[in-house]
């Protein structure tokens, strides 16, 4: 599945974008409700997930790789969140501004959901976001 961005998410990106608002750092998190993305999304839509050795990632804005072309592209490297014991269902992950805690965009993964139940387990993404 593709990343959704909902109309919250939407309307932050317009206010960075037109410099009325400053943007803020970015937290990816997992979430373990059987949730698909929609418009209508808020953060609370999701459940996180907790345990198991589970804490959200903070994105670093220089690891982004932008790509102007048509369409124009932006890609940041994998990341992988380690478990060290089971937290159960993860059906995908979502993004949030760190300050606010405004939902930015979600995706459920295309295989999933991933049962994390051992120790070493591992979920991985790679994030792409398009622009035409």
């Amino acid at each position: 599945m593709a990343i959704l961005v909902p109309n919250v998410g939407e309307e932050v990106i317009l206010t960075n974008f037109l410099n009325i608002t400053p943007s803020q750092d970015l937290l990816v998190k997992l979430y373990a409700s059987d949730s698909t993305p929609a418009d209508t999304d808020t953060a609370l839509t999701y459940t996180e997930v907790a345990g198991g050795g589970y804490s959200d990632i903070q994105l670093n804005p220089v690891s982004w790789v932008v790509t102007p072309a048509t369409p124009s592209e932006a890609d940041y490297p994998e990341i992988a969140f380690t478990f060290t014991g089971a937290v159960g269902n993860v059906y995908g992950y979502y993004v949030v501004q760190a300050v606010s805690g405004i939902l930015m965009w979600s995706e459920r993964f295309t295989g999933g959901p991933y049962n994390i139940a051992n120790s070493g387990d591992e979920i991985r993404i790679t994030m792409n976001v398009t622009l035409e």
